[in-house]
């Protein structure tokens, strides 16, 4: 029987796993705003075991954000428009106010969206509290012999307020989300004269940066197919050391959720890293070595050798035997036509 039933639900998955990817875009933007409001997402083990994976691959140049006073900033704002900018602000406007986070399904299951039933409830109170009071206003407006009666005209103008106030608050917040920025945001705390005296200011940046990757997570159900964000960062050895440890804890910050879809890729000359991790503060219990810091950081390193004399011959003459190459596929190409 155990075996049947493993053989079924291999069965089932194969077929799951054929079901094509949808888009946030286009028309596949309703279905996912309509999922983001009424419906919470639910990671089965169907989904873990997805092998379509779809890579969002961000450049980040150190260098063109050495002049600022807080380098890793930069790294988490260029994290946050980049995702924006692939997903759309709407559909991550709508997260921040309505959105929920993924849970792990128990057992086998393989629904992947469950109701909102509490906020399918509280949606239809204030629609039924704001049609009710609409029709008490307007029979106590237009309706003959109810007219004099100002304590039905009171109750009417409350409750259509109310009900429609929280209605419009709610538009307002996904307005107001649709239009700063998570980048913005935290370039707004960064700006400010007192933020390094700020309670809790890192826990606003922490606090981003878990709605990213809750929206992260949405996204890889709805487009049936898993999501890795790979980031590129280059340049470091080209900054201050302050400003290079900044950017190895920002990276320590944002890899430090197990479930967080980030891959980095960290392209830097260790002898020229290592002197400035060990002019920072950052490498005290580690006595003070820059490459135990660095094997710690780095899960998977490895190096590229210099690049001899004969081997950049041969680079370059394939480089230009590539673009005769590509010149006579083009000439041949317009005689071809002509």
């Amino acid at each position: 029987f155990m075996r049947e039933e493993m053989a079924r639900r291999e069965a089932a998955e194969l077929l799951r796993g054929r079901r094509k990817p949808r888009s946030p875009h286009g028309w596949g933007l309703l279905a996912a705003l309509w999922l983001l409001a009424f419906y919470e997402p639910v990671v089965t083990e169907g989904h873990l075991r997805r092998k379509n994976l779809e890579f969002l691959f961000i450049r980040f140049s150190a260098w063109e954000f050495a002049g600022c006073d807080k380098l890793w900033a930069g790294l988490v704002t260029t994290l946050c428009h980049h995702v924006r900018r692939h997903f759309g602000a709407l559909p991550l406007s709508v997260f921040h106010v309505l959105g929920s986070r993924p849970r792990f399904a128990s057992g086998f299951s393989r629904r992947e969206w469950v109701l909102k039933k509490g906020v399918c409830l509280r949606l239809w109170g204030l629609l039924l509290v704001l049609a009710a009071g609409v029709g008490i206003l307007l029979a106590a407006l237009l309706v003959p012999g109810v007219k004099e009666h100002r304590a039905l005209k009171v109750v009417g103008s409350a409750a259509a307020s109310l009900s429609g106030s929280s209605l419009v608050l709610g538009a307002l917040s996904i307005l107001k989300n649709f239009v700063v920025s998570e980048k913005k945001k935290i370039e707004r705390l960064t700006d400010s004269d007192r933020f390094a005296g700020q309670l809790g200011f890192m826990s606003k940046i922490r606090g981003e940066v878990e709605v990213l990757v809750d929206f992260l997570a949405f996204m890889e159900v709805f487009e049936r197919r898993r999501l890795r964000v790979v980031l590129e960062i280059t340049g470091l050895d080209l900054c201050y050391p302050e400003k290079v440890a900044g950017v190895f804890n920002a990276m320590a910050t944002l890899l430090s959720d197990a479930n967080a879809p980030f891959i980095f890729l960290l392209a830097v000359d260790p002898s020229v890293i290592v002197p400035c991790l060990e002019q920072t503060g950052c490498m005290k219990g580690l006595a003070d070595n820059g490459y135990a810091y660095l094997n710690r950081a780095v899960t998977l390193p490895f190096s590229i050798p210099e690049t001899g004399a004969r081997s950049r011959l041969r680079s370059v003459e394939a480089a230009a035997r590539t673009r005769e190459d590509l010149m006579y596929r083009a000439i041949a190409a317009n005689v071809a036509k002509t």
